[in-house]
C-alpha cells in the first residue's frame, strides 16, 4: 500500500522531463548572456580603434594621483604619485609607487644639488627616521628607494603627512620637505584594482 502511495505522489515522467528541460533552457540563456556581454566588450574595444588603448588615464585622490599609461605587457603597472610643488613653481619632491605588493619600493625623487653621500631621510607620522641611499640621478632629479613593507604601508595609509630630509651642498642645516598623505589610502586601493585589471585573465577588456 505504501509503495502504491509513493508512486502516486511522484510526478509523471513527462513532467520531470519538462522540468529538466526548463532548467537546461534557463542555464543556456544565462550562458548566452554572459558570452554575449564578453563579445560585446571585445567588439567595443576593437571598434574603438587604437586610440582608445593609447591614452593615459589619470584619477585624482585628494593630493595623490593614479596614472595609467597606455598598456605595455612589459610594464603593465600604473603609478600612484604625489608631487610637492615649490612656492615659486616647479616640482620640489615626487613620491611614487608602481607596485602595490608588500615589500615593493616607494620611489622618492628630489632635485639636483643634494649631498648624495649623506643619503635621504624618510619618515611618516611619528615613525622613526629612516636614512636611504640615493640610487641614481637622472634629468629629473636624484632618486632614493624606500621599502614599502606592511608597517610602512599601514603608516602611509593612516597618517596625514610624512617628511623627507636631505642635506644640500653649502647649507649647514638639513632641509626638511613635508608631504601630504591625504588621499594615499584611496589611491593605493585604486592602484591595487588597476594592477589586477591589467594583469588578470580579462585584462585586455580594461585597457
Amino acid at each position: 500500500m505504501s509503495q502504491v502511495s509513493s508512486m502516486a505522489m511522484r510526478p509523471p515522467m513527462w513532467k520531470r522531463m519538462l522540468s529538466v528541460r526548463s532548467a537546461l533552457r534557463v542555464a543556456l540563456v544565462a550562458v548566452l548572456l554572459v558570452v554575449g556581454g564578453v563579445v560585446a566588450l571585445i567588439g567595443e574595444r576593437f571598434l574603438a580603434g587604437p586610440g582608445a588603448t593609447n591614452e593615459t588615464r589619470v584619477k585624482t585622490f585628494t593630493d595623490w594621483r593614479v596614472i595609467c599609461p597606455p598598456y605595455n605587457p612589459q610594464q603593465p603597472n600604473c603609478a600612484l604619485t604625489l608631487d610637492v610643488l615649490r612656492d615659486t613653481g616647479g616640482v620640489l619632491l615626487t613620491v611614487s609607487m608602481l607596485d602595490p605588493a608588500p615589500n615593493s619600493s616607494l620611489s622618492v625623487t628630489v632635485p639636483h644639488g643634494v649631498a648624495l653621500d649623506a643619503g635621504m631621510g624618510f619618515s611618516v607620522g611619528s615613525d622613526p627616521m629612516r636614512v636611504r641611499p640615493f640610487e641614481t640621478c637622472n634629468n629629473t632629479g636624484c632618486i632614493a628607494l624606500v621599502t614599502a613593507d606592511a608597517d610602512t604601508l599601514r603608516s602611509l595609509s593612516t597618517n596625514m603627512s610624512g617628511q623627507v630630509v636631505v642635506a644640500v651642498a653649502g647649507n649647514t642645516s638639513p632641509v626638511t620637505i613635508p608631504f601630504s598623505l591625504n588621499g594615499f589610502a584611496d589611491g593605493f586601493a585604486e592602484l591595487q584594482r588597476a594592477k589586477a585589471s591589467r594583469t588578470g585573465f580579462f585584462s585586455f577588456l580594461s585597457r
